[in-house]
């Protein structure tokens, strides 16, 4: 086990630098997957621990609801719905303050011992997450051992806390917005007029306009960042369904395990803590428009249950027999390329064939360069108005060296690097030099925002028949993932382990380490486990 020792030297810069991260992030309108990705990577910068979860409490029930799987050791035998009576979560809650407990072996808060000393966990702290004065959540972190500087740590989390609670609310409160009926503010239905009515989509846009008023399934295709989901809305909105709901569903955040009970619902009763019915995604679109946002990342099985909705137009909720008719307009968006997906195993040829009844592909910035003073010009009304200031001029130049930026973040990231460029000038003049300075610092580019490989693509390597056929994506990545380990010595955690070497999350890795079957001593990842 990697030394608890933490890297607090003052908790106070500490708190400061998670909130910057957080913060670089929060614009994207990040889900509660990568807000908790940022959150956990940055605590386990100052300290380690050996489990780390949030559980978001329902004050009108009294239970909790894991808000995304834990970071770190696996608890099966803890259900991610629960009562919160007899838990720590449930003092902290009681209390409104922090509790520590540093023998949990020792604890019997109800018929039973407590479930994270089953799995070797003897420490925990946990932290109410509260906002006017009410609990909406609680943080934990869970040790082996007890760290020596335990009481340093605490200090931090509570001084982290209010952060931390902000940005939940911020998640939480976006999550509420996408399940709320579709009616663009009109900002926002500028911004849709802005991006979909340039010459650059005419195509697109002509389709479009013939396939609104249909009721069939629609894809749409594209990088990530370049508007898919404001043409969802688009088409939703100029159809016979617009004055029904509009459901968008963020696919990757939705954990297998929670599936089958977000998408359709459960029973009262259906299993620990579901002490009402509860509507699903499916059902609370009923005769709008569901819209599947990121279709290509569903794991096959989820793949399977929603083929089997579409096309029965009906499902039954956990813990119910009794079949439920269901009369949706389904849209789905990819930032993947769908054939490189089938063939890969990720994407169900069923499913992609039944939803891709009108294939729309959203064009990258990079190939739309006579937009962005466009969009630009937008972006800037839109933050003179929010600052109640007067639109900044920006010179030819600085359109010029924008112009001239590949974009890899698409729109997205055109809206951000524009937003910093017009907080600098609130100080000092824009110049060319400090635009192009600044695209240099910003650098977005992830995986998931790399160029979406399209079939017969003219940017794709030419293999004469000569060369090595190359290695496929996951040959690659065990390769890689492969040479970290053995580098470390099998060590996943740490500043010196195979993740930190890597430069991402060791949730990450580990997942990874299981979609490949990569095992490595005393953290064997089995596959599919």
């Amino acid at each position: 086990m990697e030394n608890a020792d933490s890297g607090l030297g003052n908790p106070a810069s500490a708190v400061g630098q998670v909130v910057q991260h957080l913060a670089g992030v929060i614009g994207d309108q990040m889900d509660r997957n990568a807000f908790f990705q940022v959150l956990t990577e940055q605590l386990r910068t100052f300290f380690h621990y050996d489990r780390c979860c949030i559980n978001l409490y329902d004050a009108e029930r009294e239970f909790l609801n894991l808000f995304t799987a834990a970071d770190g050791t696996v608890v099966e035998s803890l259900a991610n719905t629960r009562v919160a009576r007899n838990t720590v979560a449930g003092l902290a809650i009681a209390s409104k303050k922090p509790v520590l407990i540093n023998d949990l072996a020792a604890q019997n808060l109800g018929d039973g011992p407590m479930p994270l000393s089953s799995v070797g966990l003897n420490a925990t702290i946990a932290l109410p997450l509260i906002i006017n004065r009410e609990v909406i959540a609680t943080l934990h972190v869970s040790f082996v051992r007890q760290p020596g500087n335990v009481v340093e740590i605490l200090r931090f989390l509570i001084g982290l806390c209010p952060v931390v609670t902000t940005f939940l609310y911020a998640v939480l409160a976006d999550e509420r917005d996408n399940k709320s009926r579709a009616t663009l503010a009109p900002n926002d239905a500028e911004l849709a007029s802005r991006l979909l009515k340039t010459p650059s989509m005419s195509r697109v846009m002509g389709i479009a306009n013939q396939v609104a008023k249909l009721n069939i399934p629609v894809l749409i295709t594209g990088e990530t960042g370049t508007g898919k989901s404001v043409l969802a809305h688009w088409l939703h909105r100029h159809s016979p369904r617009h004055e029904e709901n509009f459901v968008k569903v963020n696919c990757p955040s939705i954990a297998p395990s929670l599936f089958e009970s977000e998408m359709f619902g459960h029973a009262r009763g259906a299993f620990t803590g579901a002490t009402t019915k509860r509507i699903g995604r499916v059902e609370l679109a009923q005769h709008g428009t569901l819209f599947l946002d990121e279709i290509g990342e569903l794991a096959p099985e989820m793949q399977s249950k929603l083929l089997q909705v579409l096309e029965e137009n009906s499902f039954e909720r956990v813990g119910e027999t009794t079949s439920v008719e269901v009369d949706i307009r389904l849209i789905a968006a990819t930032n993947i390329d769908p054939e490189l997906a089938m063939r890969e195993g990720r994407l169900r040829p069923d499913l992609y064939y039944r939803l891709g009844s009108v294939i729309l592909p959203m064009p990258p910035l990079r190939t739309r360069k006579n937009d962005i003073p466009l969009f630009t010009e937008y972006f800037v009304h839109q933050f003179a108005k929010q600052h109640e200031i007067t639109p900044p001029h920006l010179a030819p130049s600085v359109l010029q060296a924008l112009q001239g930026h590949p974009w890899p973040g698409n729109i997205r990231e055109l809206r951000n690097v524009v937003t910093r460029i017009l907080l600098h000038s609130l100080h000092g003049a824009v110049t060319e030099n400090f635009v192009r300075e600044t695209l240099r610092l910003h650098n977005p580019l992830s995986l998931e925002q790399r160029p979406m490989a399209q079939a017969g693509s003219s940017n794709i390597p030419h293999l004469a028949a000569t060369d090595e056929a190359l290695p496929t994506l996951a040959e690659n990545e065990r390769r890689l993932i492969e040479k970290a380990l053995a580098c470390t010595g099998g060590r996943i955690s740490g500043p010196n382990g195979a993740a930190a070497q890597l430069g991402i999350p060791r949730g990450t890795l580990q997942h990874r380490m299981r979609k490949l079957g990569i095992r490595t001593g005393k953290d064997a990842i089995p596959s599919g486990k």
